[in-house]
């Protein structure tokens, strides 16, 4: 596809489009675990083969398969655009109204490879935060779209587009529902499964409903998260020569390290992929880049000293630096970080949401898709030595808290020591949650 007119026409299913491979040059999700058996795999297939004509299912039936054994997920790479993915001009877009046109827009932004996490999976952010779950229904999508009116909604159901409806022009053009998996009724397990066979999708907030704007989006947030944890943690209005360690340089993460140095702190971020490290380091997000985590100890130490405002991505595994932290003071009593917290994608710990200490970011891809068991249990071990690590420091005098990604949660699942003291249920945390206790 060479124009916006030819991707917004409909489907190319005769002939269909040349077949394509993933491009090595942009960075890929990690392979799903589907779990199906035989015939839940044939169904996954069948599945897939709803968008097309009977003629093309023998030739799509084996590339789809294929790609649910390899990449545990049928993306449907055959039909990703040609053209570049990005932002078009609104009035570059072919529609019969300019709401239309907007909302392809803002599609094609989700998917831009200079925004998006996994571009090719359709992952914009958070680990598993997908604008659809295949190629296909991209395309489907911009062709609706394009035909759509003012007096038309589109309804659309874990990426799959039902149709275009008659509708009003006060009413909504795309009503849209995401991931209807019920926790207190089913598992991860369960969703998994249900993602594999292509019935539903996690659209996180804003992948999956097309308004993704990045970490600017939660930037001012984070401030006055950083903001408030100094004055009621620490007493202070001025955060000078004051440490923030926590992990995740992704599309929401990403804003702690700008909220570090907007708040007057040295913010410390720690990131195992360094494609996401150097996405924000040339964006401007975070200042500085260290990989050695005696060097970092040092830099630290410095800029306390000149109590310098900055932000350091730590390339690797933030259960390095928070054991460190916590041999330098045990050596030393030098307590380095005031104030900690996780923005790793806990939601989904064993899918690439949490990478364990102890391997690269490689190794764990590679481990997650050989043996996933095995991955499960390293990042429970992970887990356990970084809550250990934590709670050494906060008996320190460091004020941590949980950023709503599950991670007390799933820390708590692989017993790592969590619970409050004054509990004995075992069901209240011993630390809070930003919302309540920073925000609220």
């Amino acid at each position: 596809m060479s124009t916006l007119d030819e991707l917004c026409s409909d489907l190319p299913v005769d002939p269909l489009p040349p077949a394509r491979k993933r491009n090595p040059s942009v960075p890929h999700a990690p392979v799903r675990n589907h779990r199906l058996n035989s015939t839940e795999q044939k169904l996954a297939v069948r599945n897939a083969l709803r968008y097309f004509p009977p003629a093309t299912h023998t030739q799509l039936a084996v590339e789809f398969a294929d790609e649910l054994r390899d990449y545990g997920h049928i993306y449907m790479y055959r039909f990703m655009p040609t053209i570049s993915m990005k932002a078009y001009p609104i009035s570059e877009y072919p529609s019969r109204t300019k709401t239309a046109a907007a909302i392809m827009h803002m599609i094609m932004n989700n998917l831009d490879p200079r925004v998006a996490q996994f571009p090719e999976e359709l992952v914009t952010y958070g680990g598993n935060g997908q604008v659809f779950s295949n190629w296909v229904q991209f395309r489907l999508v911009m062709h609706y779209l394009a035909e759509m009116t003012d007096e038309q909604t589109l309804a659309m159901y874990s990426g799959h587009p039902l149709g275009l409806f008659p509708s009003t022009r006060s009413g909504p053009r795309v009503v849209i529902t995401n991931g209807m998996v019920i926790p207190n009724y089913s598992s991860r397990d369960h969703y998994d499964k249900m993602f594999a066979l292509g019935v539903t999708m996690y659209g996180q907030m804003t992948a999956g409903s097309y308004v993704y704007i990045g970490p600017q989006g939660i930037v001012h947030g984070t401030t006055l998260t950083v903001l408030n944890a100094g004055r009621k943690y620490l007493g202070l209005d001025d955060l000078s020569g004051k440490v923030f360690l926590t992990s995740g340089l992704g599309g929401m993460s990403g804003a702690q390290a700008k909220a570090a140095t907007i708040s007057g702190c040295i913010g410390i971020v720690a990131e195992v992929s360094y494609d996401a490290l150097k996405k924000r380091y040339d964006q401007g997000w975070v200042l500085e880049m260290i990989d050695d985590v005696d060097r970092l100890v040092e830099r630290v130490k410095t800029a306390r000293l000149n109590k310098e405002v900055t932000s350091i991505g730590f390339h690797g595994n933030v259960v390095l630096v928070w054991e460190r932290l916590a041999e330098e003071y045990e050596k030393t009593g030098q307590l380095l970080v005031e104030l900690g917290s996780d923005q790793t994608s806990c939601h989904d710990p064993y899918s690439g949401g949490y990478y364990p200490v102890g391997l690269s970011y490689q190794e764990s891809q590679d481990l997650l898709a050989s043996d996933p068991q095995l991955f499960r249990q390293r990042v429970h071990d992970s887990l356990r030595r970084q809550i250990k690590a934590i709670n050494a420091l906060a008996d320190c005098g460091m004020f941590f808290w949980d950023y709503g990604n599950a991670f007390l949660l799933e820390a708590q699942r692989c017993g790592a020591d969590v619970s409050a003291r004054d509990d004995p249920t075992g069901l209240k945390f011993r630390y809070p949650s930003y919302v309540q206790d920073i925000m609220g």
